[in-house]
């Protein structure tokens, strides 16, 4: 039986729709439609007031709205507008209604049957805001929702699970009398507030332990790991968790981690106005046909943070190259033919991605303060010679052409002649440049390495002296150790993956942090031929370091110059911000933007295989090379089956 003295009450729940949106200024402009009430529907307009009332289409309420702290206490009609009932008003000027979204709820709460003179409050409850609240909304209400709307009466177990978070509000200031919820026991007991989401409580910084576990670098391991036995996997787990935790307590305590601020707001207005550049190259997916076509271009943007102007970004098309590697008559990329076309590709996507930042540098002297490339700042050169056997030269690894000379050196430089010519020459001009430059150049890498010369760089960079207090057994014995767990290939009893630097540095690292920079020789003179020890040993030897920018994804590798050793905290601190620009990205977005305007896609590559095909045989008859043509035939043929493969008279 109903309590005596004690009014009723309905509690009535609406998912918002995009036409509700309306009712907020927030949404106004964008919204689609014009209306500016929420939809209610009729069979709950009927529970909601008096039947003479209903029959009447509605009555002025005096509502309070609720949205955190924001309450708006105003009149408003609800009332039927055609075949439809509508609550609406004046429209809610408050700009944190602008968090609300479609599928958000706004919980009505009414005394029944209402005559008009009991207030109505209105509570709303977003994604956004209130994730937890929102998710539990949706718990109780999704089973019952009909026309996007459901009214739970106060005998509903329902009604006391949502009144909490929808509390009867007075109109004047004062209580309401009979408005309490009658299955609340708890009397005059408070009921706690939900915590905000949007002000969570400072995390802690994970362990080492504790990171290895997590998903998202676990299961990274377990697939390096993949082909061990289990107990193997787990062993190899343990030894990451060991590695990992000894060295980022010692780089901890000898200065070896820099921490880098995530400051988008302090970062920017330090490098307003400063150009920033981005180079990458792409390359056609070409076939190997005739004398080993290659098609590069390379790719060039600049911006200007904090300039509104027409002048903020720029593209350019720095350098491009479509031809044969090598051809007769100096036409080629080189001027001969080598065993390994492979080296021959590689040897010219390197110097003319170098030959595009030394271009971009030219183009802007003075302005550019900042250059990013992407790709390895220092490449290892002692693949690119002369193959030797027995002392002797079997292949000599040949020298750029005329033409290639041209587009890969500034034309104040002269080629010269002889093994002035050659790739490892050439390319050693082009570091000079780019180390000269005034401009800080960065080379970025985000691709994880298969190598642990960074890891080693590190531990021989480490004095004994101030480490011996933090290790449990001398200096020495710890770091033979530590090589040989990182890499046991060494070991006779070898079990186990060796541990890449990406991979040990992403458990050593936490968001935020920067190994700071180790100098890393990439051509050692020991692999370097005896020919051209005397040009390998002016390479420049990069710093190199690792940055990381987010806990889900690898850290990135950044090199730079000698000379640019000052200002290494400035760089990483680029790459850092420029890497967190965009939700759930780990990787500088310029060099994203510049790597797909440089990039050269399939339905171009398809052409670019017909021309060089076409430029092929045409060279071929003009020379009257009878089984050189037939020879290019065949290539071209998809099968063994095609016309022009078929037994002939004078074959």
């Amino acid at each position: 039986m109903e309590e005596a003295g004690r009014e009723r009450e309905i509690l009535i729940v609406r998912s918002l729709a995009e036409s509700d949106l309306g009712l907020f200024a927030a949404h106004r402009q964008a919204a689609k439609s014009k209306q500016r009430a929420l939809n209610i529907n009729a069979d709950v307009a009927r529970r909601l007031f008096t039947p003479e009332l209903y029959e009447s289409g509605g009555a002025t309420v005096n509502c309070i709205v609720a949205y955190d702290d924001v309450i708006v206490r105003e009149a408003r009609r609800l009332g039927k507008t055609g075949k439809n009932w509508r609550l609406g008003g004046r429209k809610l000027e408050d700009v944190a209604f602008a968090d609300l979204d479609c599928k958000d709820f706004v919980l009505i709460r009414s005394v029944i049957p209402n005559d008009g003179t009991w207030p109505v409050t209105m509570t709303f409850i977003s994604k956004k805001r209130h994730r937890v609240v929102h998710a539990g909304v949706v718990r109780i209400v999704e089973r019952h929702l009909q026309g996007s709307m459901v009214v739970f009466d106060d005998a509903d177990p329902a009604f006391r699970d949502l009144a909490q978070h929808c509390p009867a509000l007075p109109w004047d200031g004062k209580p309401l009398p009979g408005t309490a919820s009658p299955h609340d026991e708890s009397g005059s007991r408070p009921v706690p507030p939900m915590p905000r989401d949007d002000a969570p409580a400072p995390k802690r910084p994970k362990t080492v332990s504790e990171k290895i576990r997590s998903p998202h670098i676990l299961e990274h391991m377990l697939r390096v790991a993949g082909d061990l036995s289990a107990p193997a996997q787990l062993r190899f787990l343990e030894t990451i968790d060991k590695l990992a935790t000894q060295l980022r307590e010692i780089l901890l305590a000898t200065g070896g981690i820099m921490p880098i601020p995530r400051n988008h707001g302090a970062f920017w207005p330090s490098i307003r106005g400063q150009m920033t550049g981005f180079v990458d190259g792409g390359l056609a997916n070409l076939s190997m046909l005739g004398s080993a076509p290659i098609a590069a271009r390379v790719g060039g943007y600049t911006v200007i943070p904090g300039d509104v102007s027409q002048e903020r970004e720029n593209f350019l098309t720095l350098k491009y190259l479509l031809d044969e590697l090598y051809a007769h008559d100096d036409q080629g990329v080189f001027s001969d033919s080598f065993p390994d076309v492979g080296a021959l590709r590689d040897a010219a996507r390197i110097s003319i991605e170098a030959a595009g930042a030394i271009c971009l540098l030219e183009e802007y002297p003075q302005d550019l303060k900042w250059l990013l490339v992407h790709g390895a700042l220092v490449n290892p050169v002692s693949r690119y010679s002369d193959v030797m056997q027995d002392g002797r030269i079997r292949h000599r690894f040949p020298d750029f052409s005329d033409k290639a000379l041209q587009d890969l050196l500034p034309a104040d430089d002269t080629a010269g002649e002889g093994r002035h010519r050659n790739f490892i020459s050439v390319h050693l001009r082009q570091l000079k440049r780019l180390e000269s430059a005034d401009a800080v150049v960065c080379g970025v890498i985000e691709r994880e390495s298969s190598t642990t010369s960074v890891c080693r760089a590190v531990l021989n960079s480490l004095d004994d002296s101030a480490i011996r207090d933090l290790l449990p057994v001398t200096p020495a014995e710890w770091k033979a150790w530590f090589r040989n767990a990182v890499d046991p290939s060494g070991d006779e009893d070898f079990e186990g993956q060796r541990i890449t630097d990406s991979l040990l540095f992403r458990c050593v690292l936490e968001p935020g942090e920067a190994l700071s920079p180790i100098v890393i020789d990439r051509n050692e003179l020991r692999r370097a031929p005896s020919a051209w020890v005397s040009e390998i040993s002016r390479y420049p030897k990069p710093l190199v370091s690792y940055v990381q920018p987010t806990e889900w994804n690898a850290p990135v590798r950044i090199e730079i110059f000698e000379k640019d050793r000052e200002r290494f905290h400035d760089v990483a601190a680029l790459v850092l911000h420029c890497s967190l620009l965009l939700p759930r990205y780990a990787f500088p977005v310029g060099l994203d933007i510049v790597d797909k305007f440089a990039r050269i896609p399939d339905w171009m590559s398809r052409p670019i295989n017909t021309h060089t095909a076409v430029r092929a045989m045409r060279t071929a008859l003009d020379r009257g090379d009878d089984r050189l043509f037939d020879a290019l035939r065949r290539m071209l043929c998809g099968s063994g089956r095609e016309f022009l493969l078929r037994p002939g008279i004078f074959r």
